[in-house]
């Protein structure tokens, strides 16, 4: 997996006027920093002294520097940045009060004025003639209008500040982008509005599994059934997707301290869909080597394709015995210690309490009968076999098409039970 940047084009937003009241005055001092940063001025400064406090921000919010490259000479100017929020049109006798406070400096070349309104025309007069007797420093205006032409010009920090400027295929590549670098899943929202609107991003498989983990771990994926309303061409593209990188998820996950079972949850989920949609055969081959299905010319030995499917296959097994148990199958019990800790706990130093079990006791009988009449009685239950992991594709495979079995057995009767 390599890193997702985010390239947003003119298509990727609207094109309606921007709406600087969407953000706060601080935010937008925030927002003029970042768009400073990416076109590239260095040395910023970011002096917090806030509205009519000139003691403390020395009578400039900003300061920062910036090569300029031209054919005879290149030059680093110092730039001092008055940002001015307003809800009305910014007053003559504040950027009168900006101008003249840096002409009092002589250790900058430039001074601009930042606004997201506008400012009158007697006032760029006088901006006018302050220039034609003071070359020094040079004097720049952004009205709300240059702002936003600006802000199209740098992409990243509109979407960062602005994210409703951002039409549907912005605001996929934005998803895409903090999945892949961050391991940030969609939120609310847009976990919504990507399942509404699943038709017009067919081809991106990379952006149906971030959906589809996002949706497994804190959606609801009973009304949102990502993996059984996809065609089946696009559930398979998805979750050859997932297995290809689940090496680099896990240790992008672990380098940003993220929890990687969310991400072998969803490809639990996946593959189990896989499983019931196209058979245990595909089922395993994914499992097993999604390689040749990719346009990957790869092979990786045996060894690290098991330890690759080896939580997704035990996550899969692990939550059928719980769940396939649950229905009172006397074949096969997942018990779990006590919810609540022992009463007396509470009276003992925190130093002295005993570590949480959280482990299953699995007791799994040779004896009573399968419920499902999948297991003989003299043989012990597969999903309770938690130290037979499968080694090779051929043992995968019947693995995988006892577990197929198991959920076409328990699905069909939560239908007839609704």
């Amino acid at each position: 997996m390599t890193d997702i940047s985010t390239t947003l084009t003119d298509i990727d937003f609207l094109q309606e006027k921007l709406d600087f009241s969407e953000i706060s005055p601080v935010d937008f001092e925030n927002l003029v920093f970042h768009l400073l940063d990416e076109m590239g001025f260095a040395n910023l400064i970011w002096r917090k002294g806030g509205e009519g406090n000139s003691a403390t921000d020395g009578g400039r919010d900003l300061e920062g520097t910036f090569w300029t490259i031209l054919p005879a000479v290149s030059k680093e100017e110092k730039y001092w940045f008055e940002v001015k929020y307003r809800t009305n049109q910014l007053e003559k006798t504040q950027v009168q009060s900006a101008v003249l406070n840096a002409a009092g400096n002589n250790s900058k070349d430039n001074v601009v004025i930042i606004t997201n309104k506008t400012i009158s025309n007697p006032t760029l007069d006088w901006i006018k003639e302050f220039q034609d007797t003071n070359k020094r420093p040079a004097v720049t205006v952004w009205q709300g209008h240059d702002l936003e032409l600006l802000l199209r010009k740098n992409p990243r920090t509109l979407a960062k500040f602005l994210p409703s400027s951002l039409a549907f295929s912005g605001r996929c590549k934005v998803i895409k982008s903090k999945f892949s670098n961050l391991m940030l899943l969609p939120a609310g929202g847009e976990l919504d509005e990507l399942w509404k609107k699943r038709e017009e991003y067919q081809d991106d498989s990379y952006l149906t599994l971030a959906a589809v983990i996002a949706e497994v771990e804190y959606g609801d994926i009973v009304q949102h059934p990502w993996g059984m309303e996809l065609d089946k061409l696009r559930l398979f593209a998805v979750a050859v997707t997932g297995m290809l990188n689940v090496f680099p998820f896990i240790l992008k996950s672990s380098s940003l301290n993220r929890d990687q079972r969310i991400i072998i949850d969803g490809l639990s989920y996946l593959v189990q869909c896989l499983l019931i949609r196209c058979g245990s055969q595909l089922a395993a081959n994914v499992l097993f080597e999604p390689e040749q299905y990719s346009e990957l010319e790869r092979k990786i030995p045996d060894e690290l394709k098991i330890m690759r499917y080896e939580p997704i296959f035990n996550a899969i097994y692990h939550d059928l015995g719980v769940y396939c148990s649950s229905k009172y199958c006397s074949k096969l019990h997942h018990m779990s210690p006590d919810e609540k800790p022992d009463y007396f706990l509470r009276f003992v130093e925190s130093t002295n309490q005993p570590k949480i079990d959280d482990r299953f006791l699995i007791m799994n009988s040779i004896r009573d009968e399968c419920q499902l009449g999948l297991v003989e009685v003299n043989k012990y239950c597969p999903l309770g076999e938690t130290d037979d992991l499968p080694k090779n594709l051929e043992t995968l495979q019947e693995k995988m098409e006892f577990a197929r079995m198991v959920i076409d057995r328990r699905a069909g009767e939560a239908i007839e039970n609704a």
